[in-house]
């Protein structure tokens, strides 16, 4: 394993012109940082806290390893609270080829005096971009869970939500586990629990989420789906067959011109029309298959139910309606599905429960979470 260390001072040196330049740092905070070092393998940076690096180690600034991450840790420390500090940083895969994706360990100080850790996950839209955001917020509680998912990453689950990490190079995944156990164990500790006195400063970040919404989508992808939000292009997949991506495209444009027809006034030969000019082709051959996709989407078209003043009760399609979800004034979503993903977890708030929708599933186990969610 070849290690990069890089002392304080000429890691803030670098970081100076930037943070002076924009006016974010004080002194003080410049003198905090430079108490401070860190350890770089390939696709991460671990940070020592004061006093824990002896002064006496050897700087290699263009180390191989080191690539964009100098540069990009500059960037997320100028998104931080002035009392927040980095304990890791970890480059992840990402399903687009041009993003580049970090998972950041970052702690402080709480009410407590005690150590509280969250997770960021933050983003830059390419490698050679100044600028990042945020895109997710974990708090890490008493109960976190880390297991390994097989296929080069691991996943973390916290007060009912997971995230899924998969880190760029096995150096990188073996300092973010390392380090996630750690502050795990501090939780543990302390007792950490949601609605307590712990990491109350977790809303500050939640307010800063502002990543594009694919971005966002990719923090949030889950691992048990069995099909998921279309803008998540997979890396490895056979090619669609050439009716296989008409099918997808007659989906689609079929779907548009039903939303904004009078469907009372118009018959399906007319519609089967209008899609063959919108898609400039003769569809004699997939009449049967447009006519099904037609009646399908007739059904997924009602209206949500309204059950009480402030509960609907919907379909895929209500809940892909973002224009339906936002004048009804929705704000909350409870997922009970297998099958379907969240289509807006930038904008709303979810739930979900993952079963499949069989007359063997077990509802009555999930009363206490649902219950919970849907009154509070």
């Amino acid at each position: 394993m070849h290690l990069v260390v890089e002392s304080s001072q000429d890691a803030v040196l670098k970081m100076l012109p930037c943070f002076v330049e924009n006016a974010v740092l004080t002194q003080n905070e410049i003198c905090r940082i430079l108490s401070e070092s860190f350890f770089m393998v390939k696709g991460a940076a671990l940070f020592l806290q004061q006093g824990s690096s002896p002064q006496s180690q050897k700087v290699h600034p263009h180390h191989k390893h080191a690539g964009d991450l100098p540069r990009h840790l500059q960037v997320m420390i100028h998104l931080l609270r002035s009392e927040d500090r980095i304990k890791l940083a970890v480059r992840l895969e990402s399903a687009w080829s041009d993003r580049v994706r970090y998972m950041v360990v970052v702690y402080s100080n709480g009410r407590q005096d005690t150590e509280e850790n969250i997770l960021l996950g933050m983003d830059f839209t390419n490698k050679e971009s100044k600028n990042c955001s945020i895109g997710m917020v974990l708090p890490l509680w008493s109960d976190t869970k880390i297991h390994l998912d097989g296929d080069g990453g691991f996943s973390v689950t916290t007060a009912g939500k997971t995230r899924i990490f998969k880190p760029v190079s096995v150096q990188a995944m073996w300092s973010a586990l390392q380090i996630l156990h750690k502050v795990s164990e501090v939780s543990r500790r302390y007792n950490y629990f949601p609605g307590g006195m712990s990491l109350t400063w977790t809303g500050f970040y939640e307010s800063c989420i502002s990543s594009d919404q694919s971005c966002i989508n990719e923090w949030n992808t889950m691992r048990d789906l069995e099909t998921t939000r279309p803008d998540s292009p997979a890396l490895f997949v056979d090619k669609p067959t050439e009716r296989e991506r008409t099918e997808r495209l007659v989906k689609t444009k079929l779907r548009s011109i039903m939303m904004y027809k009078d469907l009372e006034n118009i018959t399906s030969k007319e519609i089967r029309t209008e899609l063959e000019q919108h898609m400039n082709c003769n569809l004699k051959e997939y009449k049967e298959f447009i006519d099904n996709e037609m009646l399908l989407i007739l059904g997924q078209m009602d209206k949500a139910s309204l059950i009480f003043d402030h509960l609907y009760l919907g379909s895929e399609w209500n809940a892909s309606n973002l224009e339906e979800l936002q004048s009804s004034g929705v704000g909350y979503i409870l997922n009970i599905t297998r099958e379907i993903d969240n289509f807006f977890p930038g904008l709303f708030a979810y739930h979900n429960i993952r079963v499949y929708d069989e007359e063997a599933t077990d509802l009555l186990s999930h009363w206490n979470d649902t219950y919970n969610f849907i009154a509070f």
